[in-house]
């Protein structure tokens, strides 16, 4: 990592697709928690400073993990890509997006906020108790991260475009 990432953390919604992500990541895969967000860590190095992210989305697995098992998930990885949907095109329940101001500023590193694991979590549990009273919406069946054009830039790194074409 260079100097020019040092304390640049992504934006909160972004965290929080990013944790969303560690966790389908690590429930899907046969590696340890460490290495899936070390693994994300490292593809976003070149934008956000790689220790404090992987410190904070090894935390947010975690945390969000602990939820999820004490809640009863018919499916956690159709949970996580939903929360990912709804945290592109919403930034509550009654408000969706403004997309159009994303291209400047997506990407662009921001000083870390000392809550935002705890703020990624909450999200997870608000999203997951919105679905259970039907408060919150529910991601379309045909929806796949290749239609999200304006977070391009995030969902290239997540999702190479092998991944992509699968609909993530």
């Amino acid at each position: 990592m260079g100097l020019e990432n040092s304390g640049k953390c992504p934006p909160q919604f972004i965290f929080e697709i990013l944790v969303a992500h560690g966790v389908r990541t690590y429930l899907s895969s046969n590696e340890s928690l460490d290495d899936v967000v070390d693994h994300i860590a490292v593809d976003f190095s070149e934008l956000y400073d790689k220790a404090d992210l992987a410190d904070d989305l090894y935390q947010g697995v975690q945390r969000a993990m602990v939820f999820l098992g004490s809640v009863e998930v018919d499916d956690v990885d159709l949970l996580m890509l939903s929360f990912i949907w709804y945290t592109v095109n919403y930034e509550s329940f009654a408000l969706k997006r403004n997309k159009s101001p994303l291209f400047g500023g997506l990407l662009k590193g921001r000083p870390k906020s000392e809550q935002r694991v705890f703020f990624s979590t909450k999200a997870i549990k608000d999203f997951a108790y919105g679905l259970r009273s039907g408060r919150a919406p529910v991601k379309p069946s045909d929806w796949s991260v290749d239609q999200e054009e304006e977070f391009k830039p995030i969902f290239s790194i997540l999702y190479p475009k092998d991944e992509e074409a699968q609909g993530a």
